[in-house]
């Protein structure tokens, strides 16, 4: 055997030798990342978890606010005919099974289901947790009493970016002229205006620690 055919035979070994070990690497590698996704934020637990608190009249009744709002029928306008409409239109033959759609109108969209407690209803609407961050590890009463703690355990507080990821111009129902700003010029979103459509505080002068809440 001559020397290049020797070279040649040590080359093709080295490379599946490569090969072997770069299919292990990126065996482990994806194992990795799944594990890593699976543990990726914390766990939403639903609207229902939320209103054990924020249904009550001494603290707001929050649950009551969002109960009345078009975030808690955003779902539900998707079986509409204007939103079938607007669908067939955009190439959707489902708004409340397709992506674009639903990415905006339900919560947790995305998510795993390892994430995601049995009881969620991913039907529900733009719920609480899709403004305040998955609930799951601020959601107790003596997490939430403490604004700092809570916003370390996942707590969001909402910002003119975050609503801005879904009311925007791909929406089908944009309106350009939707608000009026203080220098009369228009605008189709004004975070300033549109929390208040929304306001839900918490009463002056509550007392959390005076109170029975669940925790």
């Amino acid at each position: 055997m001559d020397s290049k055919s020797i070279f040649d035979r040590r080359l093709i070994h080295a490379f599946l030798g490569l090969s072997a070990l770069g299919a292990v690497l990126l065996a482990l590698a994806l194992l990795l990342a799944k594990s890593a996704f699976a543990d990726e934020g914390h766990d939403f637990v639903g609207y229902q978890k939320c209103k054990t608190c924020h249904q009550k009249e001494a603290i707001g009744n929050q649950f009551g606010v969002w109960l009345e709002s078009r975030h808690a029928k955003a779902y539900e306008t998707l079986g509409t005919e204007k939103a079938k409409k607007w669908g067939a239109e955009a190439g959707v033959d489902n708004p409340q099974t397709d992506d674009r759609c639903i990415k905006c109108h339900s919560t947790a969209h995305g998510v795993p289901n390892e994430r995601v407690s049995n009881k969620f209803d991913r039907t529900a609407g733009v719920q609480c947790e899709s403004c305040h961050g998955a609930g799951k590890d601020y959601r107790k009463k003596k997490i939430m009493m403490d604004r700092e703690k809570a916003i370390a355990k996942g707590l969001i507080i909402p910002t003119a970016e975050l609503c801005t990821g879904c009311h925007n111009d791909e929406s089908p129902a944009w309106d350009e002229k939707a608000y009026t700003l203080a220098d009369g010029s228009t605008s189709g979103f004004d975070f300033e205006q549109a929390v208040k459509k929304i306001a839900h505080p918490i009463p002056e002068g509550y007392d959390p620690a005076a109170t029975g809440e669940a925790d």
